[in-house]
Order: C-alpha cells, then sequence, then structure tokens
C-alpha cells in the first residue's frame, strides 16, 4: 500500500472528521479505492452484474482497486453516520464490477485508501501558534480561506455527533408552538418548495440548507444537501445529497414530543 495513504490515516493526521475528509475528496472528484491487504491472499466476493441471469462468485486477490462511484457515494453516507462498514461496497477489476459479499468491520486489513496527489488537492489547515492564527499569505485568497473556516465549522457543528439532523432539529424548534404532527411536516416541505434545491432555507439551530421534494413521492420524501443539487429521485443520489422519509420524520416528531 506504499503509492496510497489510509483514509482513516488521512483524517487523523489532519485532525479532522473522516467524514468530512471523504467528503471534500469526493467533492474534488478524487477516487477512493478499497485495499485487501497482505493477510488476504484471495478474498471471496461476488460480481455487481448479473451474467447470464446469475450472480457469480469471484476470488480477488490482495492488492488496490477503484470504488465504482455509486460505492463511493455509499461509502461516504455510511461515513456521516459513524458507520465504517464495508461490505456491499463494489470496486473495479479491470472492466469488471465486483461487489464485497462480507467483511469483518474488524477486519483491518481491508480499509479504504486514497492517492497522495488526491490529498495534497484538500484546503489547508488554518496554521496557529498558541492558539494564535499566523499572519502572512496563505496559498489561497482570504476570501476563500474565511469561506472553507466557515464551512468546515458549518460542518463540524452538524455531523461531529453524527445524530444532529435538519428535521429532528426542524422539530425540535416547531413542536414547542406546533403540536400537530402533520402540520409540522407541511412546514418542512414548504421549506422544500421555497429551496427546490437551488436556494439556501435556514433552519434554526441547524444552519443553511438546501432541501428539495422527490418527484416521484413529493408528499412522502424529501432530499437535502449543504450544496446546490439538481436531483429529485430517492435513489441513486448524488454524493452529500440525503433523504428524509416521512415515516422516519414522523418518528423523530413522535420520540422528541415525549421528551
Amino acid at each position: 500500500m506504499s503509492n496510497y495513504l489510509n483514509l482513516e490515516d488521512v483524517a487523523l493526521q489532519r485532525g479532522e472528521n473522516i467524514f468530512k475528509v471523504a467528503r471534500l475528496l469526493t467533492k474534488y472528484e478524487c477516487k477512493l479505492f478499497l485495499h485487501f491487504g497482505e493477510e488476504n491472499e484471495l478474498l471471496l466476493c461476488i460480481t455487481d452484474k448479473m451474467i447470464e441471469g446469475n450472480h457469480h462468485l469471484f476470488q480477488v486477490k490482495k492488492g488496490t482497486y477503484p470504488m465504482t462511484l455509486n460505492s463511493q457515494h455509499e461509502c461516504v453516507q455510511r461515513l456521516s453516520n459513524s458507520n465504517y462498514g464495508l461490505s456491499g461496497l463494489s470496486f473495479l477489476v479491470g472492466k469488471d464490477e465486483i461487489r464485497l459479499k462480507s467483511v469483518d468491520d474488524e477486519d483491518r486489513s481491508v480499509c479504504v485508501v486514497v492517492h497522495p496527489d488526491d490529498v495534497t488537492k484538500l484546503p489547508p489547515l488554518p496554521k496557529t501558534v498558541e492558539g494564535a492564527p499566523v499572519t502572512g499569505e496563505l496559498p489561497y485568497a482570504k476570501n476563500n480561506f474565511e469561506n472553507f473556516v466557515n464551512y468546515e465549522k458549518d460542518v463540524d457543528e452538524r455531523f461531529e455527533s453524527g445524530k444532529r439532523k435538519p428535521h429532528t432539529v426542524f422539530i425540535t424548534n416547531e413542536i414547542k408552538a406546533n403540536q400537530n404532527r402533520g402540520d409540522t411536516w407541511k412546514k418542512f416541505i414548504q421549506l422544500a418548495n421555497d429551496s427546490v434545491g437551488k436556494k439556501q432555507v435556514m433552519i434554526p439551530g441547524y444552519g443553511k440548507i438546501y432541501l428539495r421534494r422527490v418527484r416521484l413521492s413529493p408528499e412522502k420524501e424529501i432530499l437535502y444537501s449543504h450544496e446546490q443539487f439538481d436531483h429529485d429521485k430517492s435513489k441513486k443520489m448524488p454524493i452529500g445529497v440525503f433523504l428524509i422519509k416521512r415515516t422516519a420524520f414522523d418518528k423523530a416528531w413522535t420520540k422528541i414530543a415525549q421528551q
């Protein structure tokens, strides 16, 4: 693995949440790879696509393989929920798409890695000396630096706990004045109507966000992201776009109302 860096190690060295690092890498169109270490001479996998009507078992040799775009998206989503599992992720062996059949979450010989050149594309961290900012020119414009710091702070507030979701924060604020679950959902839908994935809307206590209703299920599903997006389906969502179902919203409302 000398030509690649373990994603967890990169996050630790930068002092950042691994989700943030993975999301930034994919945002800059960098690839995530699956590395199968020395301990796994052969690993049992399964073809992602059906061949002659059937999936086929596949033995993969040790090495490093690029994830498919969908699995990169899935990996980032899992990390946003502090899920480090790798089972079910797909990768490319030549032109074949292979899916990990099963891998023990404690098996450190299988891990996510990135190319060192891609790590250099990450925005530099602010330099400090004994807690005070270092003066001098940074390798990017001051406005870009300030935007990055604000972005990092915004992500920290929302994802460090792995529990802060826009709809739960919205419910917590609304439930004090609105004791009707259906009306609370309708108000959330209205925010999605106002945003349409292109205009930021504010959720007090959470921050600015983009919302959009799912075209085929507009009364039951809402998409959200921290960046503009042009997608209205609940499947094959782009990286950084997440789904809120009415059922999850209702469960959260009931739980919060009982607290």
